[in-house]
């Protein structure tokens, strides 16, 4: 898919990127921004595990909105942020891997409301295993107090 893009969205998405202190304190780091598209990288880290020793979902939910959220505020005008209204995470395997990738996009750009998802990969001895799917959608935020970039 190709979408519009206004002014420099890639500097814009890594400078909103970089002032989360959840991504910061879980380590994620943005990999590549293109139209439409994101991914977050992230490695294994035992304060981020649950009870059983595998990444928290939560951590993996969190990573994969972060993705989708960043792939709508590229498509979106230069002075709007973007807020999640709605989001849906299916876990399809326990987050057991050295390191994970979670790739963001949006799958159709409306005015006000960006339909995205994101997918979640263990990294682990040269192969990639899908782990979790993230279906969510942002809303194209302009103009509003206490919500600026």
């Amino acid at each position: 898919m190709s979408f519009e893009t206004q002014g420099d969205f890639e500097s814009r998405v890594r400078a909103s990127f970089a002032r989360q202190g959840l991504m910061e304190s879980f380590g994620a780091k943005m990999s590549e921004v293109a139209a439409g598209e994101t991914v977050i990288e992230l490695g294994f880290a035992d304060h981020l595990t649950q009870q059983h020793g595998f990444l928290h979902a939560g951590v993996i939910t969190s990573v994969m909105d972060s993705a989708a959220g960043f792939a709508a505020m590229t498509v979106m005008p230069e002075a709007a942020e973007v807020l999640t209204v709605e989001l849906k995470s299916s876990l399809m395997r326990p987050a057991a891997a050295a390191r994970f990738r979670v790739e963001g996009r949006v799958l159709k750009a409306g005015r006000s409301i960006i339909f995205t998802e994101a997918h979640a990969y263990g990294l682990d001895s040269g192969q990639s295993r899908l782990i979790a799917h993230l279906t969510a959608s942002m809303m194209v935020i302009e103009g509003r107090d206490g919500v600026s970039g």
